[in-house]
Protein backbone atom coordinates (compact mmCIF):
# COMPACT_ATOMS: atom_id res chain seq x y z
CA UNK A 1 0.00 0.00 0.00
CA UNK A 2 1.24 3.46 -0.78
CA UNK A 3 1.82 5.94 2.20
CA UNK A 4 -1.35 7.54 3.83
CA UNK A 5 -3.74 5.21 2.49
CA UNK A 6 -5.52 2.76 5.62
CA UNK A 7 -4.72 -0.96 4.74
CA UNK A 8 -7.27 -2.85 2.99
CA UNK A 9 -8.59 0.67 1.55
CA UNK A 10 -9.23 0.56 -2.34
CA UNK A 11 -6.82 2.51 -4.90
CA UNK A 12 -6.90 5.68 -5.88
CA UNK A 13 -9.21 6.03 -8.81
CA UNK A 14 -6.10 7.33 -11.42
CA UNK A 15 -4.18 3.48 -10.84
CA UNK A 16 -7.30 1.78 -12.16
CA UNK A 17 -8.97 3.76 -14.56
CA UNK A 18 -7.72 3.22 -18.61
CA UNK A 19 -7.97 5.50 -21.14
CA UNK A 20 -8.72 3.92 -24.18
CA UNK A 21 -6.10 5.26 -27.47
CA UNK A 22 -7.72 7.34 -29.53
CA UNK A 23 -7.90 6.41 -33.25
CA UNK A 24 -7.34 9.14 -35.69
CA UNK A 25 -10.19 9.57 -38.28
CA UNK A 26 -8.47 10.09 -41.32
CA UNK A 27 -7.22 6.65 -40.99
CA UNK A 28 -10.12 6.04 -43.86
CA UNK A 29 -12.08 7.51 -45.75
CA UNK A 30 -15.57 7.39 -47.46
CA UNK A 31 -15.53 9.37 -51.50
CA UNK A 32 -18.90 10.36 -51.87
CA UNK A 33 -20.57 12.39 -54.77
CA UNK A 34 -23.34 14.55 -55.13
CA UNK A 35 -25.87 11.43 -57.09
CA UNK A 36 -23.30 8.14 -55.70
CA UNK A 37 -21.12 6.69 -54.11
CA UNK A 38 -17.82 6.30 -56.11
CA UNK A 39 -15.57 4.39 -53.68
CA UNK A 40 -15.69 2.40 -50.56
CA UNK A 41 -13.50 3.29 -47.56
CA UNK A 42 -9.99 2.17 -47.71
CA UNK A 43 -6.66 3.31 -46.08
CA UNK A 44 -5.61 6.97 -47.37
CA UNK A 45 -1.95 7.72 -46.99
CA UNK A 46 -1.25 10.82 -44.49
CA UNK A 47 0.50 12.75 -47.43
CA UNK A 48 -3.32 12.65 -49.21
CA UNK A 49 -5.47 12.98 -46.29
CA UNK A 50 -3.24 16.36 -45.22
CA UNK A 51 -3.08 17.68 -48.85
CA UNK A 52 -7.27 16.22 -49.13
CA UNK A 53 -7.70 18.82 -46.42
CA UNK A 54 -6.62 21.85 -47.92
CA UNK A 55 -8.90 21.12 -50.85
CA UNK A 56 -8.55 21.03 -54.93
CA UNK A 57 -6.54 24.19 -56.32
CA UNK A 58 -7.45 27.72 -56.00
CA UNK A 59 -9.38 28.85 -58.73
CA UNK A 60 -12.32 31.64 -59.48
CA UNK A 61 -15.14 31.26 -61.70
CA UNK A 62 -15.14 33.19 -64.80
CA UNK A 63 -18.37 32.34 -66.69
CA UNK A 64 -21.09 30.17 -65.77
CA UNK A 65 -20.58 26.79 -67.22
CA UNK A 66 -20.69 24.02 -65.01
CA UNK A 67 -25.03 23.25 -65.92
CA UNK A 68 -26.89 20.90 -63.48
CA UNK A 69 -29.45 19.93 -66.62
CA UNK A 70 -30.87 20.69 -69.95
CA UNK A 71 -32.53 23.80 -68.34
CA UNK A 72 -29.29 25.61 -67.75
CA UNK A 73 -29.42 25.90 -63.92
CA UNK A 74 -26.24 26.04 -62.22
CA UNK A 75 -24.80 23.88 -59.75
CA UNK A 76 -21.65 25.89 -58.71
CA UNK A 77 -22.02 27.21 -55.22
CA UNK A 78 -20.54 27.80 -51.92
CA UNK A 79 -20.18 24.10 -51.48
CA UNK A 80 -17.86 23.36 -53.78
CA UNK A 81 -16.94 23.45 -57.53
CA UNK A 82 -19.25 21.11 -60.01
CA UNK A 83 -18.26 20.46 -63.46
CA UNK A 84 -20.69 19.98 -66.27
CA UNK A 85 -22.51 16.54 -66.89
CA UNK A 86 -21.16 14.94 -69.46
CA UNK A 87 -22.65 12.02 -71.79
CA UNK A 88 -21.11 8.30 -73.00
CA UNK A 89 -20.88 9.99 -76.17
CA UNK A 90 -18.28 12.23 -74.83
CA UNK A 91 -16.17 9.55 -73.21
CA UNK A 92 -13.62 9.04 -75.84
CA UNK A 93 -12.73 12.74 -76.41
CA UNK A 94 -12.94 13.77 -72.86
CA UNK A 95 -10.57 10.83 -71.67
CA UNK A 96 -8.16 11.40 -75.33
CA UNK A 97 -7.96 14.96 -73.83
CA UNK A 98 -7.23 14.49 -70.85
CA UNK A 99 -4.72 12.40 -71.27
CA UNK A 100 -3.06 14.10 -73.91
CA UNK A 101 -2.89 17.53 -71.57
CA UNK A 102 -1.41 15.10 -68.53
CA UNK A 103 0.81 13.62 -70.62
CA UNK A 104 2.12 17.00 -72.14
CA UNK A 105 2.18 18.87 -68.58
CA UNK A 106 4.47 15.95 -67.18
CA UNK A 107 6.91 15.95 -70.28
CA UNK A 108 6.74 19.53 -69.73
CA UNK A 109 7.98 19.86 -66.38
CA UNK A 110 10.21 16.65 -66.08
CA UNK A 111 11.23 15.80 -69.94
CA UNK A 112 9.65 12.56 -71.81
CA UNK A 113 9.38 9.66 -69.28
CA UNK A 114 8.05 6.52 -70.55
CA UNK A 115 5.57 6.23 -67.91
CA UNK A 116 4.01 9.34 -68.97
CA UNK A 117 1.47 8.30 -71.32
CA UNK A 118 0.16 5.13 -69.26
CA UNK A 119 -0.06 8.20 -66.05
CA UNK A 120 -1.83 10.54 -68.04
CA UNK A 121 -4.09 7.77 -69.52
CA UNK A 122 -5.18 5.97 -66.00
CA UNK A 123 -6.15 9.75 -64.51
CA UNK A 124 -8.14 10.76 -67.74
CA UNK A 125 -9.48 7.60 -67.07
CA UNK A 126 -10.85 7.30 -63.62
CA UNK A 127 -12.09 11.09 -63.99
CA UNK A 128 -14.13 9.83 -67.12
CA UNK A 129 -15.73 7.66 -65.61
CA UNK A 130 -16.65 9.21 -61.96
CA UNK A 131 -18.56 12.07 -63.97
CA UNK A 132 -20.30 9.67 -66.13
CA UNK A 133 -21.22 8.22 -63.18
CA UNK A 134 -22.59 11.19 -61.78
CA UNK A 135 -19.47 12.47 -59.67
CA UNK A 136 -19.60 16.44 -60.82
CA UNK A 137 -17.76 17.94 -57.44
CA UNK A 138 -14.09 18.97 -57.48
CA UNK A 139 -12.76 18.06 -54.50
CA UNK A 140 -14.99 14.47 -54.69
CA UNK A 141 -12.95 13.78 -58.19
CA UNK A 142 -9.61 15.24 -57.12
CA UNK A 143 -9.45 12.00 -54.22
CA UNK A 144 -11.12 9.20 -56.60
CA UNK A 145 -8.21 9.98 -58.89
CA UNK A 146 -5.81 10.11 -56.12
CA UNK A 147 -6.58 7.08 -54.77
CA UNK A 148 -7.28 5.32 -58.20
CA UNK A 149 -3.48 5.89 -58.50
CA UNK A 150 -2.36 4.93 -55.69
CA UNK A 151 -2.09 1.39 -57.66
CA UNK A 152 0.27 2.99 -60.32
CA UNK A 153 4.16 2.52 -60.06
CA UNK A 154 5.43 6.07 -59.79
CA UNK A 155 8.94 4.93 -59.30
CA UNK A 156 9.93 5.71 -62.97
CA UNK A 157 8.55 9.20 -62.32
CA UNK A 158 9.00 12.84 -60.52
CA UNK A 159 5.39 13.47 -59.06
CA UNK A 160 3.15 11.33 -56.87
CA UNK A 161 -1.01 10.35 -57.40
CA UNK A 162 -2.07 13.86 -55.39
CA UNK A 163 0.13 16.00 -57.91
CA UNK A 164 -1.65 13.94 -60.48
CA UNK A 165 -5.39 14.71 -59.53
CA UNK A 166 -4.73 18.24 -58.66
CA UNK A 167 -3.45 18.56 -61.84
CA UNK A 168 -6.73 16.92 -63.59
CA UNK A 169 -8.75 19.08 -61.74
CA UNK A 170 -6.86 22.12 -62.89
CA UNK A 171 -6.79 21.41 -66.20
CA UNK A 172 -10.67 20.95 -66.10
CA UNK A 173 -11.22 23.91 -64.92
CA UNK A 174 -9.48 26.20 -67.38
CA UNK A 175 -11.11 24.25 -69.92
CA UNK A 176 -14.61 24.35 -68.30
CA UNK A 177 -14.06 28.65 -67.90
CA UNK A 178 -12.02 29.18 -64.66
CA UNK A 179 -9.46 31.27 -64.17
CA UNK A 180 -6.96 29.63 -62.18
CA UNK A 181 -4.09 30.84 -59.88
CA UNK A 182 -0.95 30.41 -59.75
CA UNK A 183 -0.19 29.35 -63.52
CA UNK A 184 3.47 28.92 -65.00
CA UNK A 185 3.90 30.05 -68.72
CA UNK A 186 3.67 26.69 -69.75
CA UNK A 187 0.14 26.15 -67.94
CA UNK A 188 -1.08 28.68 -70.24
CA UNK A 189 -0.30 28.05 -73.26
CA UNK A 190 -0.60 24.35 -72.92
CA UNK A 191 -4.17 23.83 -73.80
CA UNK A 192 -3.23 26.04 -77.38
CA UNK A 193 -0.33 23.74 -78.33
CA UNK A 194 -2.13 21.00 -77.19
CA UNK A 195 -4.94 22.12 -79.98
CA UNK A 196 -2.21 22.59 -82.30
CA UNK A 197 -0.45 19.24 -82.07
CA UNK A 198 -3.46 17.37 -82.76
CA UNK A 199 -4.53 19.70 -85.62
CA UNK A 200 -1.41 18.39 -87.13
CA UNK A 201 -1.93 15.05 -86.86
CA UNK A 202 0.71 14.83 -83.91
CA UNK A 203 0.60 13.14 -80.86
CA UNK A 204 1.05 14.51 -77.50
Amino acid sequence: GGPGRPPGSPPPAELTTRTRPVVPMSATTTMTCPTSTVARARPVPARLAQAAARGPVAARRVSTVARADASGETRNSESGIFMRQITEAEREEEVKYLAGMLKLWLDDEWSIQEPHAALGLQAAEKCVAMRLDGCEEMGSLVMGIAQDLLSFDFSDTFVNSFEVANKTSEILMMREGYEVCCLSKEDETRQARYEEMVANGQTP
